[in-house]
């Protein structure tokens, strides 16, 4: 979107340049909430990245976050934005100072600073004379807040997922690794997607990193580049941040939380990583190993009339049976996600949820193997059985494709599942041995499955959501699909 500037630090003249522009020129006086000092005196230095994220808030919905690697750390910069024809400027807060791990080792080397927004402002930017550090990203010099007004939705949304370069041996050139450098086209893919589809917001529905070895990556670098650091900061730069940079620029983002993102005690994971960075109460330290409980219950995400539910399945059993007693907890999950959608009925809710309840892996002329009965097994247990009503799409990625599946005159919701962004491809089950067949009880319908890398665009066409995919070069793969409003779920192709 191009709605806010993030003004990163160059030439004094850029600067000036920078400060002089439209929006820094208010019809009305500038409000400084406060005046904090300006940061030491120094060479400017260090990295710096801002994006905007929407989070679980009772009076706001979008939160800006900058982490930077600039010295002296504790530093937070202050922020503008333009609310009620006035430019407000705000200190954003610090949370977390840089995480010294065993050894003296910087894990996150980085100063995490927060501001909430409130809704309805725009025209957001980091004020650059309040940081230190020497570049702030993203490169296109913007922080997007919501263009939907508070009592309407976005229009267009895309869903990735499943999106870091995947190298899982520790031997360089090993065919189990994916080649970082030409067949990782996720960079490609957010390029396209912000140029040409152009979001109002972009669901990510989990996993970012999957440098489990990142010393044999063929673009390893420094930071991300030693078996001790795949689940660093630098790490997350390299499989998440750079690559995504064009769409983070482009609109804001929800964050699932994915199975690679899990608290694994005795270790050092990326749970750490996703709490102190993406999750909606961000975290200091490795606090991930000592919360007491580590999968988060479901939380209710606003953008305007619609509702998003993350839904933790990071830990969820991949098992061919149901996990009992994580479907009894996952019962009570599916009940309060009932609850949220039944405040606002007439409002749609979209269930985020990183593994799916129902996505055909895959499938023979006789039968299909699907994913998750764990899953499904806690929705069958739930006080309703199903999911509401008012719940007519279901949002995951874990399995490597792109598929879409709904179901013979059901009320269940279509599964959209989308972790085709970026890592090396799982092969997509034949639809038409698919469709037809039973998948937890009820008939396929519709099966439209991809192994092309790219990702899902919802479109709002005068009140009806409008699916299509597409690859990693922004093109649009027939059909076009569009969801019903009726009780009866599901999607008409065309």
């Amino acid at each position: 979107m191009s709605r806010l500037a993030l003004v990163a630090l160059g030439a004094a003249g850029a600067l000036a340049a920078a400060i002089a522009g439209p929006l820094h020129a208010p019809a009305q006086p500038v409000q400084a909430e406060s005046s904090p000092p300006p940061p030491p005196a120094g060479a400017k230095n260090g990295e710096a990245w801002a994006w905007t994220q929407l989070v679980n808030g009772a009076s706001h919905t979008t939160e800006i976050r900058f982490a930077t690697t600039e010295q002296p750390s504790g530093q937070c910069p202050t922020a503008q934005y333009r609310q009620a024809g006035q430019t407000r400027t705000t200190p954003m807060r610090k949370v977390s100072d840089p995480y010294i791990t065993a050894g003296g080792l910087q894990q996150f080397p980085t100063t995490l600073c927060t501001l909430q927004v409130p809704d309805g402002a725009s025209n957001a930017l980091i004020e650059p004379s309040t940081t230190n550090a020497a570049t702030v990203h993203p490169g296109n010099l913007q922080l997007p807040l919501p263009r939907w007004p508070v009592t309407g939705r976005p229009r267009r949304i895309a869903v990735i997922g499943d999106a870091g370069c995947e190298v899982a041996s520790p031997v360089a050139g090993s065919p189990a690794n994916q080649d970082c450098l030409k067949a990782w086209p996720l960079h490609t893919l957010a390029t396209h997607a912000a140029a040409q589809s152009r979001p109002d917001l972009v669901v990510h529905v989990g996993d970012y990193v999957y440098r489990e070895q990142p010393q044999a990556a063929n673009d390893a670098s420094a930071g991300c580049n030693a078996q001790g650091q795949a689940a660093d900061w630098g790490c997350l730069v390299k499989d998440f941040l750079r690559p995504a940079e064009p769409l983070l620029g482009e609109a804001p983002f929800i964050f699932a939380r994915g199975n690679h993102e899990v608290c694994t005690p005795g270790k050092v994971g990326r749970g750490a990583e996703w709490f102190r960075y993406l999750a909606t109460v961000p975290r200091k330290d490795n606090e991930c190993y000592t919360l007491p409980q580590p999968q988060v219950e479901p939380e209710q995400i606003n953008a305007g009339t619609l509702h998003f539910v993350l839904f933790d399945s990071s830990a969820a059993d991949d098992g061919t049976q149901p996990n009992n007693a994580q479907a009894s907890l996952y019962a009570k999950w599916f009940d309060e996600v009932n609850r949220l959608a039944a405040n606002h009925p007439t409002h749609d809710y979209f269930l985020i949820t990183h593994k799916p309840l129902w996505t055909v892996k895959q499938a023979s002329s006789t039968a299909v193997t699907w994913t998750n009965p764990t899953l499904a097994s806690g929705l069958a247990r739930s006080a309703q059985k199903a999911l509401a009503p008012n719940v007519p799409l279901v949002l995951s990625g874990h399995l490597h494709l792109y598929q879409m599946l709904d179901f013979v005159k059901s009320t269940r919701p279509p599964q959209l599942t989308v972790g085709s962004s970026g890592t090396t491809l799982d092969t997509a089950p034949d639809d038409t041995k698919v469709m037809g067949k039973t998948v937890d009880g009820q008939t396929v319908d519709n099966s439209i499955s991809h192994d092309v890398h790219g990702y899902a665009l919802l479109t709002d066409r005068v009140g009806k959501w409008h699916l299509a995919f597409h690859d990693s070069s922004g093109t649009a793969l027939p059909p076009d699909c569009t969801l019903s409003n009726a009780t009866i779920e599901g999607f008409t192709c065309k």
